[in-house]
């Protein structure tokens, strides 16, 4: 008798167990939703007074069209 009830809970507990588990989100899923969120920086060279070599800004789309109405 007791081996009955002692299977049932855990044959229960398995069940119960195994739905949370296959609906956490892996760690690359997560990663890659949080990328798609980011919008995509754009890398220019940009001329520095007193410097023929230019300097690397990285920025999205939007700071770039802010940045480029300034100038």
């Amino acid at each position: 008798m007791r081996l009955a009830v002692t299977s049932a809970i855990v044959l229960a507990s398995v069940a119960l167990a195994t739905p949370t588990m296959a609906t956490e989100p892996k760690p690359a899923e997560t990663a890659k939703e949080e990328e798609a969120k980011e919008p995509k920086k754009i890398c220019k060279r940009v001329q520095s007074m007193g410097s023929r070599r230019g300097e690397r800004i990285c920025m999205t789309r939007e700071e770039w069209r802010e940045y480029n109405r300034g100038n």
